[in-house]
């Protein structure tokens, strides 16, 4: 309980300077980061080529699960704040309101500041790919490369949308990693969440919606609302291709997931539908569901 009451007044204490600044001096971090990534992708094939691919199901599932409750737990902070400032305020305040005054300090900001963070160790979905030897498509790297570079940007200007971003993400990422931890914890448990996969998909192509209509509105008040918008121009930019190209992608990814006529079970077709997932989890939990 100390240890609790202890994080509880660190995060009632938290202010948005206290990482934004040290985000801001270390802009090297993310560049870094992207290079070690890409390379594992771009590298990892060959290096595993003439190698077993690893069982790595035990942690593959516990991974999941912790990324599931992760992002309940960080939902349940961003989520009531955002409710509140939206039913309170409007949607004008929740995308141009300066974020100090209302989200990026206290509990709230504190968790917005960890999923901005953990764009970073959310690359370990690609690492269980490449060491089971299984494909590492376009939409996978592109959505954790531009998603991390672009959080971190957004987090050192603290931009009044990220509030949307965060919450968005903690809701649809709590249902997809739960639903991969199902999926791979038994057969009964994979029979009970497969349905929803489709679902899982719509949230995601709903999410980019919600994304580029925040930042679209913040774009145009920036110029034409008596108060303007505290958004950063480059940001704004940044944000609207990032996730207008998500939105092409997974729609790409929906209609041929769930509305191109499927080839005869076995053929070459349906093994290149499973290989077109989002995220590595989707694959490797297709794969297991295929061979149970």
């Amino acid at each position: 309980m100390e240890y609790l009451r202890a994080f509880d007044a660190m995060q009632q204490n938290y202010k948005h300077s206290d990482l934004g600044d040290w985000m801001g001096e270390h802009t090297e971090i993310p560049v870094i980061c992207v290079t070690a990534y890409l390379a594992l992708v771009f590298y990892g094939r060959e290096f595993m080529a003439d190698k077993t691919a690893l069982n790595l199901k035990p942690l593959f599932t516990l991974w999941n699960f912790i990324l599931s409750a992760f992002s309940f737990i960080g939902l349940s902070y961003t989520l009531p704040v955002l409710v509140e400032s939206y039913t309170t305020h409007g949607f004008y305040y929740t995308v141009c309101e300066t974020s100090t005054n209302w989200y990026a300090n206290g509990p709230s900001g504190f968790w917005v500041g960890v999923f901005c963070l953990s764009k970073v160790p959310e690359f370990m979905d690609t690492v269980f790919l490449v060491f089971q030897k299984k494909p590492v498509i376009f939409l996978h790297w592109y959505h954790h490369t531009t998603v991390m570079l672009y959080c971190w940007h957004a987090y050192v200007h603290a931009v009044p949308p990220g509030l949307w971003f965060a919450t968005m993400n903690y809701f649809v990422h709590s249902i997809m990693y739960g639903y991969y931890f199902m999926m791979n914890l038994s057969g009964l448990t994979r029979a009970i969440v497969k349905p929803i996969a489709k679902t899982i998909t719509t949230l995601q192509l709903l999410q980019m919606v919600v994304g580029m209509t925040a930042i679209a509105a913040a774009f145009y008040h920036k110029d034409n609302h008596p108060n303007g918008c505290a958004v950063d121009r480059a940001n704004s930019r940044m944000g609207l291709i990032m996730y207008t190209s998500y939105f092409i992608l997974f729609a790409s990814l929906f209609k041929k997931l769930y509305l191109t006529p499927k080839p005869k079970k076995g053929g070459k077709g349906a093994k290149a539908d499973a290989d077109d997932s989002i995220c590595s989890a989707a694959t490797a939990a297709m794969d297991k569901a295929k061979s149970s």
